[in-house]
């Protein structure tokens, strides 16, 4: 998807992308008794140990659970990620708490197959925390961990931190439920991520390789964006003249935007763009 650059557009697909994540799950995923992963995976083990001590009723408290969850990890977010993604979240968290608990769940499942019911919670769920992504936020919990550790620590990834704590999910709906809902619960986590994947490619590394005779690209990268920019000379075998060589690592998401500062300066330089390198530094900044 196409970077979103209005600010008011940004908060426009942070609530989509919250309310029909939350949409998908009322409506195909929580009436047959599954679970998320994640921090909403947390959230719903919590409400239903809470139920067990509390009479909830009728209402959906998962959504409550979940705000109050993600207290100390906006804190987190503020110290230690950065404002302007801490007010994001903030948003994206707040959105999806409001929506869980005003969207009805329905008493019966409204696609009588469950396989369908978890393919659709997939798609839906997938495509609204994209949404959120594409948007430069997130709906809080793990990955604001995963963001945090991945700024921390040189082996860390949002991927892997995610991993870790689905582990645990699953393993406490292992020991409290019926394997059946462990295993659909399992496959509406591979619909979701693979369909959050298609819309959002955070998880993809892209080596750009810039050839121009122009000045001032770098300094335009380098203000513009943050990443940062080895450069050299070369000569060009046929016409032997001087040419200035680029090289810096993004994420695929970013390559749109800097193919644009690229050409803004020199609409004829010749970019190439490598997916799927392999960083091995710690000084590789990985963003959502």
């Amino acid at each position: 998807m196409e970077k979103i650059k209005s600010r008011w557009a940004k908060l426009a697909v942070i609530i989509a992308g919250s309310f029909l994540y939350t949409f998908g799950m009322n409506y195909f995923l929580i009436p047959y008794g599954l679970y998320s992963g994640g921090g909403v995976g947390i959230a719903q083990v919590l409400t239903y140990l809470l139920g067990k001590i509390i009479d909830f009723g009728d209402k959906n408290v998962y959504g409550i659970v979940y705000f109050l969850i993600n207290i100390p990890l906006l804190v987190l977010a503020w110290k230690g990620i950065g404002k302007g993604f801490l007010v994001k979240t903030l948003i994206g968290s707040v959105a999806i708490s409001i929506f869980a608990s005003i969207i009805p769940i329905p008493a019966t499942p409204i696609v009588d197959s469950v396989v369908a019911s978890v393919l659709i919670a997939g798609i839906i769920t997938g495509f609204g925390v994209g949404l959120l992504l594409v948007a430069g936020g997130s709906g809080g919990g793990v990955d604001v961990i995963g963001m945090w550790a991945a700024r921390k620590f040189k082996n860390a990834s949002v991927g892997k931190i995610s991993l870790y704590v689905n582990v645990v999910v699953y393993a406490s709906l292992l020991l409290m439920f019926d394997i059946e809902i462990v295993i659909y619960s399992l496959i509406y986590m591979v619909f979701f991520t693979l369909m959050m994947d298609r819309v959002h490619y955070q998880n993809i590394t892209v080596r750009l390789m810039i050839f121009t005779k122009q000045e001032g690209i770098d300094q335009k990268i380098l203000k513009q964006t943050g990443r940062g920019v080895t450069e050299w000379t070369g000569v060009g075998a046929y016409t032997k003249e001087e040419t200035k060589i680029m090289i810096c690592c993004i994420n695929k998401f970013e390559t749109a935007e800097f193919v644009e500062i690229i050409h803004s300066i020199d609409p004829k330089a010749f970019v190439i763009a490598d997916e799927g390198v392999s960083v091995m530094s710690g000084n590789f900044e990985k963003r959502l």
